[in-house]
């Protein structure tokens, strides 16, 4: 993959990064104006792992990058290779992604959005995007599936609309230690910006460059230390980009295969599935927060591993456990940028890395149990 960046190009995305840090330092510094309405409390629910009442708009830092460096690559950067970014293609993303970003946005202060509303939005954001800005997906791989949605055509729509609102989510999900989302998203966005690279998809590797420079300025006040959470509203910024950009990289160049897409976002799928499931399994409702995760046992079982030794973990439990999760998080995505034509290993690295993550659960369960089960479950049956 050819990753380098024309000197035209990088006044843009410093631009991104300036913009994103400079407003995740104004929300930072003024705090005290805001926190009581824009507070993460950790007493408010079981997955809390921070320590103190924390801002959680960091979605505004995300989004003022993300659209300071667009516009500067308009401005700044010679026309002929911008061809390739559609603005308008862009502006009906922008009109798609609106309406959850704001509904992220008042979860992210009233702390009172229902799960239904939160997720009917969601489906509304894809729904927008495949028919204004012609996001969608058109084949999953296999060819016997592939044939019924060629003669259903519901089936595209509606693959794209849960791919679209279910990612969303699960950056959300995964979003519960300092610099975990971020972490994550920087990989993702980086090889989805190599493999647009090489396939000479200008635009969506633009799209993904200012996507991680815009995370990265956000990152600085997140990593390690949580002075700023980036929120539903950054999350779900994060997970609808992730989405627009590898359902547009596969649909646009078909040698890469569906399950290239699949392989990428493989952590936040699987975490968000298994937790799902294991609530479901215990009676318990499938959408409750819980501390389960894979993040939040690591923590626990760094914080136990620390009272009992005495010892500081390296980062503290909090940052130590995630840049663990991130380095589990991100083998598949990295082995997935060695072969993004090729089915047959993706179906494979898929189905490895849900079985790691099990494996990886179930040790993290072990030295837990019965130490801080009261902090695992505190949901209503239902």
């Amino acid at each position: 993959m050819n990753l380098s960046i024309p000197i035209h190009f990088l006044w843009p995305l410093c631009i991104a990064f300036g913009a994103a840090a400079a407003v995740a330092w104004l929300l930072v510094h003024t705090r005290d104006l805001h926190l009581h309405l824009t507070g993460d409390h950790p007493e408010s629910g079981p997955q809390k792992l921070h320590d103190e009442p924390t801002p959680r708009i960091g979605g505004l830092s995300v989004m003022a990058g993300l659209v300071a460096g667009l516009v500067a690559l308009y401005v700044l950067a010679p026309p002929v290779p911008l061809a390739a970014l559609d603005a308008l293609q862009l502006f009906r993303l922008g009109i798609g992604f609106l309406p959850l970003f704001a509904l992220g946005l008042i979860e992210d202060v009233s702390k009172a959005v229902s799960v239904r509303l939160r997720m009917g939005v969601s489906l509304v954001a894809g729904l927008l995007a495949y028919f204004l800005a012609g996001v969608r997906i058109e084949s999953l791989g296999l060819p016997v599936l592939d044939a019924l949605m060629h003669s259903l055509p519901l089936v595209p729509l509606s693959l794209t609309l849960v791919a679209v609102a279910g990612l969303v989510h699960a950056m959300n999900i995964v979003d519960g230690l300092n610099g975990l989302l971020a972490g994550i998203t920087l990989v993702i966005l980086g090889v989805l910006a190599g493999v647009s690279a090489a396939f000479g998809e200008t635009g969506l590797l633009l799209l993904a460059l200012t996507g991680m420079a815009a995370t990265l300025g956000f990152a600085v006040f997140n990593f390690p230390r949580g002075r700023l959470f980036c929120g539903d509203a950054g999350a779900y910024l994060i997970g609808y980009l992730i989405a627009v950009i590898v359902i547009l990289l596969v649909l646009r160049q078909k040698t890469i295969s569906p399950w290239f897409a699949l392989a990428v976002v493989i952590h936040p799928v699987t975490e968000t599935l298994y937790s799902a499931w294991r609530r479901w399994r215990q009676g318990f409702s499938p959408t409750h927060p819980d501390a389960r995760h894979m993040h939040s046992l690591w923590a626990a079982n760094l914080r136990q591993r620390g009272d009992e030794s005495g010892l500081q973990v390296w980062l503290g439990p909090n940052a130590g456990a995630s840049w663990r999760t991130q380095a589990v998080a991100s083998l598949p995505v990295l082995a997935a940028a060695t072969c993004p034509t090729q089915t047959l290993a993706l179906q494979g690295i898929c189905l490895a890395y849900v079985g790691l993550f099990v494996v990886v659960v179930r040790l993290l369960e072990r030295p837990v149990y019965g130490v801080e089960a009261s902090r695992f479950l505190t949901d209503e049956p239902r």
